[in-house]
């Protein structure tokens, strides 16, 4: 039997008709071809990354044309050069490396930090409940464990340590015992006299039941930022539009983990299954997630009295900061650093530009 050329044509139009219907329930964001962004970070996948994964879950990174692909480095030292040579787009990593590269006689990154993520300071050393060491003065003579000798933070503990008159391999030694599991061992064995670290690190280590003491450190230190988004030079020059979108829909994710934490734990584990303890009980496993993660949202969300909630901005003043104490412990031979090609504020608004209370009421209706 044949087709008369009427039926085939309304056949067609019938066909085509649908293919419209399915476009048009499709989200433009989907329709549109993603770009395709390295996320590079300096230590392996954790729970800090929850608000990421969460903007991934809920299409902020699609809406922005992002499609993430994650990679992970064993310090920031490791990372940096990554994505000085385009290898990587978008590093979440520690300052100081940056600066350092930028005294006299140094080749300097061609890096810009982009968004202040961490707000204040994610470093720590502890010690077990039990030790000896009650400050940061009793760590001579000891062994202090790290998560890799490439951690940006590594200068600023040396600067620190050298404050109060104690010298590398003289007065202490590092010891490489990277984080999670084997870290933990390390400490509690033994082969590590105290643990310096981030915040969620030290979290998880708690999590498993043993008792740790923070060793204080001065002021000046605990008020320093910490991880932020850095990209390359060229990167914010030629693609501005892909460096706002990053930092918008993170910072949505931001608010989404600030107004539900517990999807934001439940939703880590779904992007990476193999991280959730199995070791205890769901609810004992959820309590503990949000415990690793508030220790990170607290600098997430850290904004001083007085100032303004506005996401990814860097105070020009802790630059500085920096720059006094990593000088002042030797790290730098000279003050005189060129701190504007290091960072900019330029897209802090666009950071921000939708609505805070939108999001946090799709968050606090999710499951």
């Amino acid at each position: 039997m044949t087709m008369s050329s009427n039926t085939r044509r309304v056949g067609l139009m019938a066909v085509s008709s649908i293919m419209l219907s399915v476009a048009l329930a499709v989200p433009a964001s989907a329709q549109k071809a993603l770009e395709k962004v390295r996320l590079g970070q300096v230590t392996s996948t954790s729970m800090t990354f929850a608000p990421i994964f969460a903007a991934q879950e809920l299409g902020y990174f699609a809406e922005e044309g992002i499609e993430l692909e994650h990679l992970n480095f064993k310090g920031g030292s490791v990372l940096q050069p990554q994505i000085a040579s385009k290898q990587v787009t978008f590093g979440f990593t520690a300052v100081e490396t940056v600066i350092l590269s930028r005294q006299p006689g140094k080749d300097p990154l061609p890096l810009v930090f982009f968004y202040n993520a961490a707000r204040g300071s994610i470093w720590e050393t502890v010690v077990l409940d039990s030790s000896p060491i009650k400050k940061l003065a009793d760590l001579k003579g000891k062994k202090i464990g790290i998560g890799a000798i490439a951690n940006a933070n590594v200068p600023l503990t040396r600067a620190m340590l050298r404050d109060i008159g104690m010298e590398l391999t003289k007065d202490y030694s590092f010891v490489p015992i990277g984080v999670g599991a084997p870290a933990f061992r390390a400490v509690t064995n033994g082969d590590a006299d105290a643990y310096n670290t981030f915040d969620s690190n030290i979290a998880t280590f708690e999590t498993t039941g043993v008792k740790l003491r923070t060793l204080e450190v001065p002021r000046k230190y605990r008020d320093l930022f910490s991880n932020g988004f850095v990209a390359h030079q060229d990167t914010l020059r030629d693609n501005p539009k892909l460096v706002i979108g990053f930092g918008r829909a993170f910072t949505k994710g931001v608010i989404v983990c600030e107004a539900n934490p517990e999807f934001c734990v439940r939703n880590f584990w779904k992007h990476n299954p193999t991280l959730k303890p199995t070791t205890m009980g769901d609810e004992a496993a959820l309590k503990a997630g949000l415990h690793v993660l508030q220790s990170r949202m607290k600098s997430y969300t850290y904004f001083p009295a007085g100032t303004k909630r506005e996401f990814g901005t860097y105070p020009d003043s802790v630059w500085r900061d920096y720059v006094d104490i990593l000088h002042a412990g030797g790290e730098l031979t000279s003050k005189d650093i060129d701190l504007k090609p290091i960072y900019s504020n330029k897209f802090v608004k666009d950071f921000n530009d939708f609505d805070p209370a939108e999001i946090q009421k799709k968050a606090k209706s999710l499951k």
